[in-house]
């Protein structure tokens, strides 16, 4: 429907026709050169571009992962949890992390050259050129792993085959360098810093227990320790024995005292008869007599009558005629021997009394060594600990170092199972450019034709206008030529029923 007057009238979208099918159909044929134009344009400009993307080469590579050494946890102090390893997928996403590590692609750039593996960056300022080709690297690298599967496949790709190849190999290598760095390449020289900070301590624990040893003027603690504790419990056992013995002699001197004084002091030493003198003289010379004469010879008869009558004087007593007195020699053997008993119990009176000082010396510093046990163990537990930990993180470090060496020159727990070659077949993406731009295409020609005829101001079918307007169409006639161009295509001129 055109309008009464002669003018064109302004647009309004709330004006626009209600289009179905058909009349999209109709409106798309009745502006097929501005779509074919559209359309034409954009094809030979998507075609263009495709053209204009290079191809690209990748080439593959695919590593063997397996649990090593390295992965085994050893403590640096102690056994606790030695021997403990993480699964199998764990150390396979730690060995792909590694592989895209930053720091393996710039020791492969570097070993290429940035210019030479990427020449448009020759241009680029030198304080940007290395993020640009990390960040082009990786693009262009891509490692990755199937589930519960041990190998992971690697990727490269660039614009020339036998660069693809050789960048690939390239970083396997500086790959398997950087692991032995990162896993096993600092253990040692870090376990050796630790044991010399660990001496040093040691030695300044050393010298503190030193000091406290010489300010209590102890030469060795335990030594003294024992040796104090044993010379108390010698020096008691014998304080006892002189207490005892003490008291021995002193009983002894007692008993020996009251005999003492139990005996006189003077004794008979000599008592001597005169008829007893006579009697032994008679029966001398009797004997004499019976060596000459026989028994009843009157001299033998004469001395045996002398004789009986000697007997029987002495048989009636004999008072003795002379006698000697004088000291009493078992009072003096008691006096000797109490004054030597006396003399015992002074002496063990004296030991006790020394025994006594000593134990009390000796205890005193027995109690001034155990106030002082304390200190003195808690410094030499320091210092023990202390040299534990140095020995034993000396001895790890030498068996890292050991074992450093061995994983330097050995990666059995990697291993190459394809190594990249030069690719044959290139990849590209011109066809899914081309095809994006022709779809590209088709839909803004599509869109062109529709938004050209819907802002015609003109219905494009006598139905469009029909559902328009809500209203039969009862005739159609061609829109009228103006003056500056010839008739354009006939427009639906509508009259409404009833007006």
């Amino acid at each position: 429907m055109s309008g009464g007057n002669g003018g064109k009238a302004r647009f309004n979208w709330g004006a626009t026709p209600k289009l179905g099918v058909a009349d999209v159909i109709s409106i798309l044929w009745a502006e097929r050169f501005v779509a074919l134009a559209v359309g034409a344009g954009m094809a030979c400009a998507a075609i263009m571009i495709a053209f204009m993307v290079p191809k690209s080469y990748e080439a593959r590579a695919e590593l063997l992962v397996r649990l090593g050494p390295e992965y085994v946890y050893q403590p640096a102090t102690g056994a606790a949890g030695a021997g403990a390893s993480p699964d199998m997928e764990s150390v396979v996403n730690a060995e792909i992390q590694l592989l895209r590590s930053p720091e393996v692609a710039r020791r492969t750039i570097e070993d290429i050259g940035v210019t030479r593996l990427y020449p448009d960056l020759r241009g680029a300022p030198a304080a940007r050129r290395e993020q640009m080709a990390l960040k082009a690297f990786a693009d262009a690298f891509s490692a990755q792993t199937s589930p519960r599967t041990p190998t992971v496949a690697l990727s490269f790709a660039h614009k020339h085959s036998d660069m693809s190849a050789r960048v690939l190999n390239t970083l396997v290598d500086k790959y398997l360098a950087y692991r032995r760095e990162v896993l096993v390449g600092d253990e040692s020289d870090a376990l050796e810093r630790q044991a010399g900070a660990f001496d040093e301590r040691a030695v300044a624990a050393s010298a503190d227990l030193a000091l406290f040893l010489l300010e209590n003027d102890i030469g060795d603690f335990d030594s003294e320790l024992t040796g104090t504790a044993r010379r108390a419990a010698d020096v008691d056992a014998q304080l006892l024995d002189a207490r005892a013995k003490r008291s021995e002699a002193e009983g002894r001197a007692a008993a020996l005292r009251a005999r003492y004084n139990a005996e006189p002091a003077e004794t008979i030493l000599y008592s001597e008869s005169d008829a007893r003198s006579a009697l032994v003289d008679l029966q001398v010379q009797r004997e004499q007599l019976l060596a000459r004469y026989q028994d009843d010879a009157p001299p033998v008869r004469e001395i045996d009558r002398r004789i009986s009558q000697l007997n029987v004087y002495l048989a009636d007593g004999d008072p003795p005629s002379l006698t000697r007195r004088g000291i009493n020699p078992i009072r003096q053997e008691l006096a000797g021997q109490l004054f030597g008993m006396e003399a015992e119990a002074r002496a063990q009176r004296s030991r006790e009394d020394e025994l006594t000082s000593q134990k009390t010396a000796l205890l005193t510093r027995l109690r001034s060594l155990q106030e002082l046990e304390p200190n003195y163990r808690r410094l030499a537990r320091a210092r023990t600990v202390l040299q534990d930990n140095a020995q034993s993180l000396t001895a790890r470090a030498e068996q890292s170092r050991a074992v450093d060496q061995l994983l330097g020159r050995s990666t059995d727990n990697i291993s190459v199972i394809e190594r990249a070659v030069p690719p044959v077949q290139g990849k590209s993406l011109r066809t899914p450019i081309a095809l994006s731009g022709l779809l590209l295409a088709l839909l803004a020609a599509f869109a062109a034709a529709i938004g050209r005829g819907v802002m015609r101001r003109a219905f494009p079918t006598p139905q469009s206008a029909a559902r328009t307007l809500n209203a039969p169409v009862l005739a159609v006639t061609p829109q009228a030529s103006n003056d500056r161009g010839p008739a354009r295509k006939p427009l639906l001129k509508v009259m409404e029923g009833g007006r």
